[in-house]
């Protein structure tokens, strides 16, 4: 019986469902066969995450009706076997508006932006990397057609998967339970029909989308090309740093000055990639290419946000998009400056004065910054907030004992805050006081307890600074046992 490519793709997804016993596989095998899926997918599978690569064999095992030894021999020329043993090893679970900040940041103020931007009739071109089951994908058109309601600008979203399985269940765009828990009801009805115990997505969202397997590792095809933003989230957390480095290349390439990286948030480039820029915006971190002459010329500096912001609510009246946001503003940080000179001690410089050296350190100047911060320190010593923005500042610059001064200052002004104590943790490490890091680090952890993961501090997720702190824990436990 010959089955078809989508047949064959859900039937294999079935097989994946199952819960097999693991294929034990001696050393030699699974680091030639961990380096094969390396290579090929970028995916790398340390030795704790073994019994991964095990239950995936044991998948295909089942899918092949091979044995162990004629597997191993075949795969190492089989891409196609390559890609579905890569498909069983990745989790695929996800759900629609899974990072809420990075939509509320897209719909309120970077779409608007890119639509003011643009020229008029030329679309705006948005690439979901590792779309999974494509419930990013979907998030991102509802995002852009709840931002452009009357149709002002035309958004095109290319997404992209190594798995035949999960694009067959993309391209199907029926879900339920799980996928469903954060579209709420005005979202539901609005682009949703109801269907058989689950909703499938709405036509008009359907037709912003376009799917195609791609392995992101490799070269890009010529489509990929004028794209303005990418979302590419809980993916390179499974690459090696060289293969993250090549990738991120690769995107800063493809993405004109002023395009924008979305990553997930357990996931930094800082450390491996370095020709991105950050920017925050309502809580969320975007990595953004920036023109060569103002990279020589600044340093962005990156400060927590001192307020969470509201949540997004849907809007009952639609509104030009053109409309949401003016063409003109005032220098805030100037307007702000000016505040402080004219009242200097009274209740609002200090909160001015924040704002004022926050603005300017977004901008670069980072010496107006600290004189901002120092002047409002003056003002007002025990301001916790105050001493937090100086500290930042002072880290920032590379100036470590000036920061942990005033960080220590923040962590004993405000106790209960996680952000004091989480950049003390990173000031301290920096320094390779590891002791100290390590106490910080699960004082943040302690302090973070009574949050969900998806709720803002300091301009991050704290299921971020969770992870974080556990991984650095970890580092630093295993230093000094001497492991």
């Amino acid at each position: 019986m010959t089955r078809s490519p989508k047949q064959t793709a859900v039937l294999q997804a079935r097989i994946a469902q199952l819960q097999l016993p693991a294929v034990p596989l001696d050393e030699t095998s699974f680091v030639r066969l961990r380096d094969q899926l390396s290579r090929f997918s970028g995916v790398y599978l340390d030795g704790s995450r073994r019994r991964i690569l095990e239950q995936a064999v044991a998948t295909r095992l089942a899918a092949t009706a091979l044995d162990v030894e004629s597997y191993l021999r075949q795969i190492a020329e089989n891409r196609d076997e390559l890609r579905q043993l890569t498909t069983c090893v990745l989790n695929h679970e996800t759900f629609f508006f899974r990072n809420q900040p990075h939509m509320r940041a897209l719909q309120a103020v970077l779409l608007p932006e890119l639509h003011r931007r643009k020229p008029p009739g030329e679309p705006i071109r948005i690439w979901s990397a590792g779309c999974a089951t494509g419930e990013e994908a979907y998030s991102l058109a509802i995002t852009a057609l709840e931002c452009f309601p009357l149709g002002g600008r035309t958004v095109e979203i290319w997404a992209t998967d190594l798995s035949d399985a999960a694009l067959e269940q993309a391209q199907r765009g029926f879900y339920s339970g799980r996928s469903l828990v954060k579209v709420s009801e005005q979202l539901l009805e609005r682009y949703f029909q109801s269907c058989g115990g689950g909703y499938t997505i709405h036509e008009r969202v359907r037709a912003l989308v376009r799917f195609e397997r791609l392995n992101i590792v490799e070269p890009p095809p010529p489509s990929a090309r004028d794209i303005d933003i990418i979302f590419c989230q809980n993916v390179i957390i499974y690459f090696q740093p060289e293969t993250a480095r090549a990738v991120l290349q690769q995107f800063y390439q493809l993405l004109p000055v002023g395009g924008m990286l979305f990553l997930g948030f357990s996931e930094t480039i800082r450390s491996s990639f370095d020709s991105f820029r950050t920017r925050e915006v309502l809580g969320a971190y975007v990595y953004y290419k920036e023109a060569e002459q103002a990279r020589r010329e600044t340093k962005p500096l990156t400060l927590p946000v001192l307020a969470k912001p509201a949540p997004i609510q849907p809007r009952t009246r639609p509104v030009a998009a053109a409309q949401a946001i003016p063409l003109a503003r005032p220098d805030p940080a100037a307007a702000h400056d000016q505040t402080l000179q004219r009242s200097p001690h009274g209740p609002l410089a200090a909160p001015a004065g924040r704002l004022a050296a926050q603005l300017l350190a977004d901008r670069g100047q980072t010496e107006q910054a600290l004189a901002a911060a120092k002047r409002v320190v003056a003002l007002d010593p025990l301001d916790a907030e105050a001493a937090l923005l100086l500290g930042t500042l002072y880290g920032l610059s590379d100036m470590g004992e000036l920061a942990v001064e005033y960080l220590e200052r923040a962590r004993y002004l405000d106790g209960a805050a996680p952000i004091p104590s989480f950049r003390l943790a990173e000031a301290y490490r920096r320094q390779n006081r590891d002791q100290l890091a390590l106490r910080e680090y699960r004082a943040t952890l302690r302090k973070l307890q009574p949050f969900p993961p998806d709720t803002v501090l300091g301009g991050v997720a704290v299921g971020w600074l969770r992870e974080t702190c556990e991984r650095h824990t970890h580092q630093l436990g295993q230093q000094n046992s001497g492991h």
